[in-house]
């Protein structure tokens, strides 16, 4: 009885009512589309720290910290064995590859820079560059750097900016110098086949990536520097770097599992950020909503003190008229969120179509503006609009629900 005296009295005053719920609806979908754009954002920046980084990885400590010296740290062949066996046998792993850096030089008789150069198997389980080429082939397992050929057949990709600043691109032979295990010089003519885009401008312009047989023998080494592991739920990294720790650490092996949460800490800053944000809008959506439906039902609730008097004169109770009121402003929340949802969802899939672009910290190429829209995404506005028209309701239902009855009556 109570809701549907409630509900007629929500729409006895359209024009009123339809204000008070755009003010609740327009607020809904603001918040809407802000947690909408912020989680794909980190769902984005979630996605391309894996793909650098994979789900986790696993070297020496010093590796993670940044504090090796010379070649120590290194894995050797019986080591990476153990390791491959604990990964082969867990059904949670999608795949693996072995990684072995360097520092040097690149160059030809044009000038030289600073290469931080990676060594992999081609056409591994974890990354796929041939998605990241923009000029010429990435690498194949067959022709990255046969253990019996010339190293001038061996093959070379190196980000844009490293390309552009040497004046190089696919065909062009190239050399890289560096410093062997033994610490003596060594150095090879190399054959560029391709060059890839990381969007990211500091990788861009440092990083070269060869065959592991080929970061071998540069080195004068049959050592590996870590393993790189993608698992099929990434949402599952720290967990799954606690097992694989606890396994290493039973198995004697003295190296550390850290997530690709744990190599750049730029996915905590931008949630954190994000977090900051949203809850600044939300506190904004709140107030916006609260004080537009307080001023709206405050004047309804006065035009009716008559009627409250008349209904109070028959024996109707304060908590009943309190009653009354309350489930009014909660069907205003539930109209109101609604309409907002809709609205947003509206608005998101306008931007969504229209191909926005923007341009994040550090990165060289504009990425997609998109707003995510689901159902996960609508509950926070959604509960906004509840509470908000929900404490927007109290005071004027209070005030109302205890007018004097003789008072009411005479009131004009």
């Amino acid at each position: 009885m109570f809701f549907k005296i409630a509900s007629r009295n929500v729409f006895r005053n359209k024009r009123r009512t339809a204000l008070s719920l755009f003010v609740v609806a327009f607020g809904v979908s603001i918040l809407y589309l802000v947690i909408g754009f912020i989680n794909e954002s980190l769902e984005s920046t979630k996605v391309s720290m894996a793909d650098l980084y994979g789900s986790v990885q696993i070297a020496d400590e010093r590796v993670f910290d940044k504090t090796t010296r010379g070649y120590s740290h290194l894995i050797d062949p019986e080591t990476s064995a153990q390791i491959a066996g604990l990964l082969d046998e867990d059904e949670r792993v999608t795949g693996y590859k072995e990684e072995l850096g360097f520092f040097g030089l690149i160059g030809n008789e044009k000038g030289s820079k600073i290469i931080t150069g990676s060594g992999f198997v081609p056409e591994n389980d974890v990354k796929d560059f041939s998605e990241a080429i923009t000029d010429g082939t990435a690498m194949n397992i067959a022709d990255g750097c046969p253990l019996n050929d010339r190293l001038e057949n061996c093959q070379l990709i190196i980000g844009r900016r490293l390309a552009a600043s040497l004046n190089v691109g696919p065909g062009d032979f190239i050399n890289v110098a560096t410093t062997s295990v033994t610490g003596n010089f060594s150095a090879a003519s190399v054959t560029i086949t391709g060059v890839f885009k990381f969007n990211d401008i500091d990788q861009e312009g440092q990083i070269g990536y060869v065959a592991l047989t080929l970061a071998q023998r540069i080195l004068r080494t049959d050592k590996i520097e870590k393993y790189v592991v993608n698992i099929d739920n990434l949402d599952d990294s720290q967990a799954f770097a606690q097992d694989l720790q606890g396994k290493l650490d039973a198995a004697g092996i003295p190296l550390v599992v850290k997530t690709w949460q744990d190599l750049n800490p730029l996915y905590d800053q931008v949630q954190e950020f994000g977090n900051y944000f949203t809850s600044f809008t939300l506190v904004g959506v709140f107030i916006l909503a609260f004080f537009g439906v307080l001023e709206v039902l405050t004047m309804s609730f006065l035009e009716r003190t008559r009627e409250v008097g008349t209904v109070r004169a028959v024996g109707t109770k304060r908590s009943q008229v309190f009653l009354t009121f309350v489930i009014e402003g909660f069907i205003m929340g539930i109209l109101g969120g609604i309409a907002g949802i809709v609205l947003g969802s509206v608005l998101g899939v306008v931007v969504n179509q229209m191909g926005l672009t923007w341009l994040p910290p550090g990165s060289i190429d504009a990425v997609p503006a998109v707003i995510q829209l689901s159902l996960s995404v609508a509950g926070i506005p959604f509960m906004v609009a509840l509470i908000s028209t929900f404490f927007g309701t109290m005071y004027p239902a209070m005030k109302s629900s205890r007018f004097n009855i003789v008072k009411a009556l005479g009131y004009v």
